[in-house]
């Protein structure tokens, strides 16, 4: 390859690096990640949703870099020369281009969305755990969760992150009631005596609206 052609090709990587790293990228990957992960777990077997869920995110990558090659000037055989060059095949690039890589190929998408769904659910714990002091009996069970993640018995702790999950659901919308309810109580009403007080400053004012008849004079 030419120098020129290198240094063309060095300036499409670093180019779609920044894109990659930016906001207009990364804010919408990102929420598409998290709303859907879920519903991923590292069964073999893929369900149909996976499959649905993957077209949606393809189309999403699509957009967005379409979008943004389009603004940059840069060609789709550009792109693709940059995305298989050795410069795209270093570590730090490889985990840039992950999620671009993921719309291509379902493998890359589904490990992505189940290490996203993990990464949630250990974010839950750890809210459990500063909101309570403790974890639960149900995560902890006399062992180390953590010490069961890094052995791979990532099944086990997913069914335990649910349960925990809607337990702190639970407890939260218990507290929401509670505190609605304590609100409502607390709410001071109109005191009779205020309302006596309106009235008879409106009495006063009609009283003294008036001026005596003829009658009343003599």
């Amino acid at each position: 390859m030419a120098a020129e052609e290198e240094d063309e090709v060095e300036w499409v990587v670093e180019s779609i690096a920044g894109f990659l790293r930016g906001p207009d990228w990364s804010i919408p990957i990102l929420d598409f990640v998290e709303q859907k992960c879920e519903v991923f777990d590292d069964e073999e077997e893929s369900k149909l949703t996976y499959t649905e869920i993957h077209q949606e995110y393809k189309e999403l990558v699509e957009k967005l870099l379409e979008s943004y090659l389009k603004e940059i000037g840069i060609n789709e055989d550009q792109f693709q020369e940059a995305c298989t060059s050795p410069l795209a095949k270093t570590h730090t690039s490889q985990a840039i281009l992950q999620p671009v890589l993921a719309a291509e190929d379902f493998t890359i998408f589904k490990t992505m969305m189940v290490q996203k769904n993990i990464e949630m659910q250990l974010q839950a714990i750890r809210i459990i755990q500063e909101r309570n002091g403790v974890l639960p009996d149900c995560l902890t069970d006399g062992s180390d969760v953590v010490s069961d993640l890094e052995q791979e018995e990532m099944k086990i702790l997913r069914e335990v992150l649910r349960k925990s999950k809607e337990e702190y659901d639970q407890e939260e919308e218990r507290k929401r009631k509670k505190q609605l309810s304590e609100a409502k109580t607390e709410e001071p009403p109109v005191h009779a005596n205020e309302i006596a007080k309106m009235n008879n400053s409106q009495g006063d004012g009609e009283h003294f609206a008036h001026p005596p008849t003829e009658s009343q004079r003599s």
